[in-house]
């Protein structure tokens, strides 16, 4: 990844995970934030619950069942995270971790460059 690039690189980067939440989901996320390193990428979308989903949050039984079926979602969405970051880079990567915090209503996930 080119210095020089980075910020414009952020920028698309962000646009592009919020599209695909959005299409992945059915939910617009508020914010996308992406933290690019030499060699790593972290990404925190926030607000990607729908009001159904959020309604459910305020009870442990919904927000422990939420949790159970949003674990299910990541495992579906990491091959198509992992390939939109790729693209965008024009490089090969490695989604360490992805995580749905239904608590915090929030997506957050590491990728190391390979």
């Amino acid at each position: 990844m080119k210095i020089a690039d980075t910020e414009e690189l952020v920028a698309e980067l962000s646009h592009a995970l919020g599209g695909f939440w959005e299409d992945f989901t059915g939910v617009r996320p508020t914010n996308v934030q992406v933290v690019a390193g030499e060699r790593a990428i972290a990404i925190l979308v926030t607000e990607v619950l729908s009001p159904a989903e959020q309604q459910m949050v305020s009870s442990q039984t919904g927000r422990k069942m939420l949790q159970e079926f949003g674990e299910r979602v990541m495992e579906q969405a990491r091959p198509q995270l992992q390939h939109l970051v790729e693209q965008a880079l024009e490089e090969r990567t490695n989604l360490v971790e992805v995580h749905l915090e239904v608590a915090n209503r929030s997506v957050l996930g590491f990728f190391r460059l390979e």
